[in-house]
């Protein structure tokens, strides 16, 4: 893997760790908020996927973090990150939430960001 690359998937590695740490402590701090704006209903599952956003994100930043970055962990965000836009879009479309409009919204958004991510990873991994 040259410089430039190493350089530049650790520079995206870090922006999906900001990210979900971000996310999570969202998600941990004001899951009833959330929930209620989401029309998800339960609260107990938002503070769950806060929690796990938060590991999610240490890990991301550990791993990015080391000397030699993995190959085989690069490829483990791309696929958790592929994991959680596909999980979104099948609660958009089956309606297993009754989400409302901007809860609909807001977790489209979300995962056209994570997908951002998911392919910017992959262009990297490919390079390397």
């Amino acid at each position: 893997m040259n410089t430039n690359n190493k350089a530049t998937i650790r520079r995206i590695l870090f922006g999906n760790a900001i990210f979900s740490v971000l996310s999570g402590l969202l998600f941990t701090f004001f899951s009833a908020s959330i929930a209620n704006f989401l029309g998800a209903g339960a609260s107990t599952i938002i503070l769950l996927i806060g929690i796990g956003l938060i590991g999610y994100a240490a890990l991301i930043y550990v791993n990015a973090s080391r000397g030699e970055l993995s190959r085989f962990f690069v490829l483990f965000t791309i696929i958790g990150d592929s994991a959680w836009v596909v999980f979104s879009i099948v609660l958009l479309l089956t309606n297993w939430v009754p989400f409302t409009v901007e809860g609909k919204w807001t977790v489209g958004i979300l995962a056209a960001i994570v997908d951002v991510f998911s392919t910017l990873q992959f262009i990297e991994w490919r390079k390397m």
